[in-house]
């Protein structure tokens, strides 16, 4: 069997060094670390998980905190778990995944069994309580989002408000002066998670600097409602000629109302949406959409992580919103409003909502 010496003669480094890529004691260059996992491939190298935790005391495992509801996207959740987990192999960690939707109470379990050397919180609200706890206990942690009061915690973030920002900017840039944004998810507004307070904040904050008309729909978790949400959107006053998707879940449902009611992208309607681009490239037409990085949002969270346990400072990154033109967004047609009009198969027991802002209606 190789040994960790054939290791490191294999990868040119010193064994030191095969160490630290293994436990993440120390942080490595990207570079080192790839010729480490090379050779570990190349040679068929095993580490003993239990050698490794007796000298360490360490369980190299980290928890992760993936809440199980039902405004949760399941399909998001899981490219999450998976980039993580892969991303955590590659640094010597197994991943224990904590689904239920307990709080405090499943990060004490951790902190006080010694089940994990750290622990990665997904779905952050912008005043999450697990903050709190996580100070208390003194666990070596990451956030998967930025809380408003992340003193002290280390945090990677996507510029959702940015990203919200970018996405009227883009459709005003066109020409499009009527806009409807469908989503955030409605559990997730309740709950006061940040990627969707700040994306609906910067969608409002752009519209209203650049006076556009804005109409809004929570997007709901049961498909017929959703249906519903998409046509009261399309046929509110002033007509939209743009549409903006926050909920990854909604999309396909999105494109077959669409479909449906003859309502063609981007003639009739530019759509753009926040996805990412995994999801965006699957759906017909291909969509303009903002990237929604989710494994550099990972790489970034274990790095966080496997820095905390081993005492690095606490530090945050915030990923800039990149925007990718697809073929979904296009100048408005001079007669789009009675294009849309004539297209789209009201139900009737679906009224809009009354203006409740110059600028915006339906806000949620």
């Amino acid at each position: 069997m190789p040994t960790i010496k054939d290791v490191a003669r294999h990868a040119g480094v010193s064994v030191s060094t095969v160490s630290y890529a293994l436990s993440g004691k120390r942080r490595i260059s990207a570079e080192t670390r790839d010729r480490v996992q090379q050779a570990i491939h190349a040679l068929g190298y095993r580490p003993h998980a239990g050698a490794q935790a007796l000298a360490s005391r360490r369980s190299q495992i980290l928890a992760l905190f993936m809440p199980a509801a039902d405004y949760f996207s399941v399909s998001v959740g899981m490219a999450f778990v998976t980039a993580i987990t892969s991303a955590a192999r590659a640094r010597g960690y197994d991943v224990l995944l904590m689904t239920a939707d307990e709080g405090d109470e499943g990060l004490r379990r951790v902190a006080h069994s010694a089940l994990a050397d750290g622990v990665v919180t997904m779905e952050v609200s912008v005043d999450d309580a697990r903050v709190a706890t996580i100070r208390e206990l003194g666990i070596p942690a990451a956030l998967l989002g930025q809380p408003d009061d992340p003193r002290g915690l280390p945090w990677v973030d996507l510029d959702f408000a940015g990203a919200g920002v970018l996405c009227v900017e883009h459709l005003a840039g066109l020409g499009h002066r009527r806009i409807g944004l469908l989503g955030p998810n409605h559990g997730a507004l309740e709950r006061r998670l940040g990627y969707a307070v700040r994306t609906l904040g910067g969608v409002r904050l752009a519209a209203d600097r650049l006076a556009l008309s804005l109409v809004t729909e929570r997007s709901p978790a049961v498909r017929p409602r959703l249906a519903d949400a998409v046509r009261r959107l399309l046929a509110a006053e002033p007509r939209i000629t743009a549409l903006i998707v926050h909920d990854q879940e909604a999309l396909a449902t999105v494109e077959e109302v669409l479909a449906m009611d003859g309502v063609a992208v981007p003639t009739d309607l530019s759509v753009l949406t926040l996805t990412s681009a995994a999801t965006a490239q699957r759906i017909s037409p291909t969509l303009t959409f903002v990237d929604l990085p989710v494994a550099a949002m990972a790489e970034h969270a274990v790095d966080l992580v496997v820095g905390a346990i081993s005492g690095d400072t606490a530090a945050h990154v915030l990923l800039a919103p990149v925007l990718n033109e697809r073929g979904s967004t296009a100048t408005p047609h001079r007669d789009g409003d009675s294009v849309v009009l004539s297209r789209v198969r009201q139900d009737p027991n679906a009224h809009p909502k009354d203006l409740s802002t110059p600028h915006e209606q339906g806000a949620p």
